[in-house]
């Protein structure tokens, strides 16, 4: 195992005890930060881990860490390099600067707020662009698959609905196109990580946290925001649900690869049909239950925000210059635009409430298509 320096960080006695518990018991660490109830956590993590080990007969088990307790967010894709984890999750935008080209990708969050096909469209393009997997591969990782949250919100502990209200105000902001936003509409992007959103709406130091409506109830933000705006502010993808590390990944049969290509497009697809139901019925919750109200934008945002997208996308090749030291970022944009369209025609006629056919789907067009007697070796 190799245990660079975040290993000094994490404390002895339990990278020791993750250290052996592989040897001993054939039960590997699966590292999210987010908490067990979130819906990006339970299937695929908590569920994809029982799935694994079912079809593996035990011989592929995961041991589940949630919430942060294994590594902090920030240091995710290092734990998973580092072999403290196996397979984790990771938020790229914490590390723009190891990531860059999936990075620049994750810029064009507003093109669509499909789950399908946003999650869909940012899996492929990290297996069909060689730039993209020798991003991953010096950070010492084996990329696996995507994912997307639904759009986002602004979820506030006091009322936004116009342009004037938002000026001032301090919002939490995931990523840079989002920082952008916040600074297009007079606002102030406060940089802090998603586990310390309730605090800061508890305490005041922040206004809003952009987050998917189904964090009202799983993160209880309902609970500190009462009012959320209802103008959807893109989606999240940036990084990746699933990455493993090199020497587990070289440790598996051809075999256990297969199954794990299995069990991950099977998770996209329930995690995009449960996301999807379980947000439809907070909302619903939120409003009768937490008299939380849904502010619609009055016409001056709304007309900000069409001239924040509209601008921001025609500048996005120079910033990938200037931010990211990219000089041919137009045949990434380019890429990514055509899969996204790509995925809109493929699922235009599928029903997404069919798990099954969306894995089917997930399969034959992505894992079928990556031979697992070579990837990531």
């Amino acid at each position: 195992m190799k245990t660079r320096g975040l290993s000094m960080a994490l404390g002895g006695s339990l990278l020791a005890a993750i250290a052996a518990s592989p040897a001993q018991s054939e039960e590997y660490a699966a590292n999210i930060f987010f908490g067990p109830e979130l819906t990006l956590t339970k299937y695929a993590y908590t569920e994809f881990a029982k799935r694994v080990a079912d079809a593996t007969n035990g011989a592929v088990s995961f041991k589940v860490y949630t919430g942060g307790v294994l590594i902090p967010p920030r240091a995710s894709m290092e734990g998973i390099a580092d072999g403290i984890a196996q397979v984790g999750y990771h938020a790229g935008t914490y590390t723009p600067d190891k990531i860059p080209r999936h990075n620049l990708i994750s810029e064009l969050s507003f093109v669509s707020t499909d789950y399908f096909v946003t999650a869909l469209a940012s899996t492929e393009i990290s297996f069909v662009m060689p730039e993209l997997e020798a991003e991953w591969k010096a950070n010492g990782v084996v990329y696996g698959g995507g994912y997307s949250t639904l759009p986002y919100v602004l979820q506030c502990n006091t009322k936004l609905e116009t342009l004037a209200d938002v000026k001032g105000k301090r919002l939490r902001m995931p990523g840079a196109i989002w920082d952008r936003w916040a600074t297009a509409m007079g606002a102030v992007s406060v940089n802090v990580p998603s586990s310390e959103i309730y605090t800061g709406l508890d305490r005041g130091t922040i206004d809003c946290g952009v987050n998917p409506a189904e964090g009202l109830k799983s993160r209880s933000f309902w609970d500190v925001a009462n009012h959320v705006l209802d103008l959807p502010l893109g989606v999240y993808y940036s990084g990746f649900h699933w990455a493993y590390n090199p020497d587990f990944w070289g440790s598996l049969s051809v075999e256990q690869r297969k199954t794990l290509y299995e069990q991950m497009a099977w998770a996209i697809a329930k995690t995009g049909v449960e996301y999807t139901r379980e947000t439809e019925a907070v909302i619903a919750q939120a409003k009768a239950e937490k008299g939380v109200t849904f502010v619609q934008p009055a016409p001056d945002l709304l007309a900000a925000h069409a001239a924040f997208v509209e601008q921001d996308s025609k500048a996005l090749v120079e910033l990938a210059k200037t931010k990211y030291g990219i000089d041919d970022a137009q045949k990434y944009i380019d890429k990514y635009m055509e899969l996204v369209a790509k995925w809109e025609g493929l699922l235009k006629n599928v029903d997404k409430t069919d798990v099954d056919a969306i894995k089917a789907l997930v399969m034959s067009e992505i894992y079928d298509k990556v031979d697992p007697a070579t990837y990531g070796l």
